[in-house]
């Protein structure tokens, strides 16, 4: 037996059940037997499901208790129970009660009955202690399969609960982050725009450039993976509720699933509408597939943008040291006063997991057999920890490395005026092959372009700066 077997004892019916004790805690377990079971049979790994998670089947057990009932199939009593119970819940007073690991049942059959099963002891204990009716009587007494999962099914509930969370968290945490660095780069664009800086190619001496136009190609990628995330919403919102077991909707009144999707959608604030064929909801998570895409190429963009700052911030002396990045903490053990990109590491890091997290999700929404994806868990599981650690590293990255972020002028001005590249935007009135002699005659006898153009009888070093400076409004 495993810790969690030995530790707790198991209620008597799944129909009748009692809450049962932590004997180190004296503290009442409100699953039944089959959350015991699948303690027992998969102990795998640490990973369990995110509150935020459980809220939502708490959430759609609520909706669908209140539309059983206006359909007649559960009375007042119950009703009250259920409703009861579900609050509780949704205030956090039961956190502890939801031990299972996401490494179950592809289905998520095992948690789906977990929350059955804790719904059903906090409604029993309801009516037994001063709600209305007596759990003892069959028409009051409270079953997690026959009522809380009345209509339902593991396989049209666990992935509603899916989308909803993943919905929900996009809204509340993932999209207020990227529009925190939006706002962040647009303010550091805007004070960095009048200054010129080298642009390079190829790790090499560029064409000039506004410091700010940098900083607005970042804001651009970001917008537009902003933009990807949402268009992915659309087929997020759509949900699988109704279907039951296979898309049949098999046990279900055909109302029902409409019904409490306007319910939660109306919970939520959120457009939730039921999926248009309930077969392919069941059977594939493509939509969950397409919105992890948008992560990734969220993470893409963040990936970039972590690389140019660390690469533009190197040095200080002995680095391209045109940006100043805030020294936050002591970068080196060894090494006195190094200051080392640290947020641009922590950055990089999330966004491999991310990319990581991603082909996990491709292969999972891929392998589903037949009429249901069996990898739910999987899939759920590294879609939110994607939005929450995007949404956390970026809300670090804004904070921490771009809102001090700052200019070392002196370098840069160094840069412009070393910067053979610059003789690009004279090629025009001089042609391709006297602008290359200029450079290849500075480059050799190392001197400027001023002084090769003077030395090769072109011009004055007066007049090529002349020429240079009214072609510098870029």
């Amino acid at each position: 037996m495993t810790k969690s077997s030995k530790k707790h004892t198991q209620g008597n019916t799944l129909g009748n059940q009692k809450s049962v004790s932590d004997p180190a805690e004296n503290k009442p377990m409100l699953w039944g037997k089959q959350t015991e079971l699948s303690l027992n049979y998969f102990a795998i790994g640490k990973h369990t499901f995110e509150q935020c998670f459980i809220d939502a089947l708490v959430s759609i057990k609520r909706a669908s208790a209140q539309v059983n009932h206006e359909l007649h199939l559960i009375n007042d009593e119950q009703l009250k129970a259920i409703i009861f119970a579900c609050n509780e819940l949704l205030d956090s007073k039961h956190a502890d009660q939801f031990p299972l690991k996401v490494w179950q049942t592809g289905s998520g059959t095992q948690t789906n009955m977990n929350v059955n099963e804790v719904i059903t002891s906090l409604a029993n204990t309801y009516l037994l202690q001063g709600g209305q009716g007596d759990p003892a009587k069959d028409n009051t007494r409270l079953h997690p399969n026959d009522h809380i999962n009345m209509s339902q099914s593991s396989n049209d509930v666990f992935p509603t609960a899916m989308h909803i969370v993943v919905a929900q968290q996009t809204l509340h945490v993932l999209l207020p982050s990227i529009e925190r660095m939006e706002r962040a780069l647009s303010q550091r664009q805007s004070e960095f725009d009048e200054f010129l800086t080298v642009a390079r190619t190829h790790l090499m001496d560029a064409l000039p450039i506004k410091a700010g136009a940098l900083l607005s190609a970042h804001e651009q990628q970001i917008t537009a993976a902003k933009k990807a995330i949402e268009e992915s919403l659309i087929s997020v919102h759509q949900l699988a509720l109704g279907g039951t077991a296979v898309g049949s909707g098999a046990n279900a009144p055909n109302s029902f699933g409409q019904q409490v999707i306007a319910l939660l959608a109306e919970q939520y604030q959120l457009p939730f509408v039921q999926h248009e064929n309930l077969y392919a909801a069941v059977s594939g998570e493509d939509a969950l597939m397409r919105f992890s895409c948008s992560l990734k190429q969220l993470a893409t963009a963040l990936f970039k943008l972590a690389n140019d700052f660390r690469l533009l911030g190197s040095g200080p002396r002995c680095g391209l040291n045109e940006w100043h990045l805030p020294a936050n903490e002591p970068g080196s053990s060894i090494m006195p006063g190094k200051v080392n990109p640290t947020q641009c590491e922590a950055l990089s890091m999330v966004c491999l997991q991310v990319f990581g997290n991603d082909l996990t999700v491709s292969l999972a929404a891929s392998n589903g057999q037949l009429q249901l994806n069996t990898y739910r868990p999987v899939i759920i599981h590294n879609v939110l920890e994607s939005i929450a650690l995007l949404a956390d590293a970026i809300n670090s990255f804004s904070k921490n490395t771009i809102q001090g972020l700052q200019l070392n002028h002196m370098q840069t001005d160094n840069n412009m005026r070393s910067n053979l590249s610059i003789i690009t935007l004279l090629a025009p009135k001089l042609g391709y092959d006297v602008a290359t002699k200029i450079v290849q005659q500075a480059v050799e006898k190392n001197e400027s372009l001023a002084t090769a153009a003077e030395s090769l009888g072109l011009f004055s070093q007066v007049e090529f700066e002349r020429l240079i400076d009214g072609q510098l409004n870029i």
